[in-house]
């Protein structure tokens, strides 16, 4: 494989096909196509379902992260809600030990770069705070 292959990261197909799609929304197909350079025809089968040869999956990772970041940055509910959904085999309390050491992993990424924790890490690490009084095994 060359290296310029190995650059882009493979996402898994429903991931590749979310993201895509609300690129192109805000966009529009056609643009999308052809700044891709896949046919309209193509990026509509492949929003639709269809899975795509490994030449235009590989145009499509490569266009996706060359796209625009999001104007705003996560918000605490969105990291809560998609953490949940990725720990939905987990009990509660594992769960937020879950979110609890992804977040110190964060703060600690940021710290050990220098840089100060964006807003969105900050309200992560209030939002995973212990709570005062009863832990949440020793209510009933």
């Amino acid at each position: 494989m060359s290296a310029s292959r190995r650059s882009v990261p493979t996402l898994p197909i429903e991931l590749l096909r979310d993201a895509v799609g609300r690129e192109v929304a805000r966009l529009s197909l056609r643009g999308a196509a052809k700044a891709i350079s896949v046919s309209p025809n193509g990026l509509r089968n492949f929003l639709n379902g269809s899975a795509p040869r490994s030449a235009t999956r590989t145009k499509l990772e490569r266009w996706l992260a060359t796209q625009d970041r999001p104007s705003r940055p996560p918000g605490v509910g969105q990291l809560v809600r998609l953490l949940s959904e990725l720990s939905a085999d987990l009990s509660p309390q594992q769960t937020e030990q879950l979110g609890r050491a992804i977040t110190a992993l964060l703060a600690d990424a940021y710290q050990t770069r220098r840089l100060a924790s964006p807003r969105w890490v900050q309200d992560l690490l209030r939002h995973y705070e212990p709570r005062r009084g009863k832990s949440s095994s020793e209510v009933a």
